[in-house]
């Protein structure tokens, strides 16, 4: 990264924090809330066009996720694990990262998975252990219409 952008990044982050106070910007990091709920953030996703937070497939990838503590009730990530929310129209291919798949599914077990990035992957599902978000408020043309996303989580 640049040191402007570096520069740039850092300036906003603060501007962010003194303006909002109870806003948490997770990169790589968990917050507790007030009910005991562990909330784990995480930017990256495969490499996608020339966007920020990219990571190639394979090491690269998995090696964030195994950041990802296994204590985490709720996982925030910008792209989806394979199969849930991350079937890109019109070609029909799923952009989701098999590696964050496993992690979630075999050693994280959150109760849920939110996430966004492919915006026509809008919607919900689970496993049975995890409920699988993408949470994406724009559709695939940009427009700003899927409905906001609301879930109740037991912080048991």
């Amino acid at each position: 990264m640049r040191v402007d952008a570096v520069e740039t990044r850092e300036w906003f982050l603060r501007e962010i924090q003194e303006r909002c106070p109870n806003v948490h910007y997770l990169e790589d990091q968990s917050h507790v809330t007030v009910g005991g709920i562990i909330v784990y953030g995480s930017p990256w996703q495969p490499t996608f066009h020339k966007w920020a937070f990219n990571l190639d497939r394979g090491q690269p990838c998995l090696s964030a996720w195994e950041k990802i503590p296994t204590e985490t009730d709720v996982l925030l990530t910008h792209g989806p694990p394979l199969g849930r929310g991350d079937k890109c129209f019109p070609m029909g291919f799923r952009a989701g990262c098999v590696d964050l798949l496993h992690q979630v599914q075999d050693r994280i077990k959150p109760k849920v998975h939110v996430f966004g990035h492919i915006h026509e992957g809008f919607g919900a599902s689970s496993d049975g252990t995890t409920d699988f978000i993408n949470a994406s408020t724009c559709t695939f043309a940009y427009r700003p219409t899927n409905k906001v996303v609301i879930f109740d989580i037991d912080p048991t």
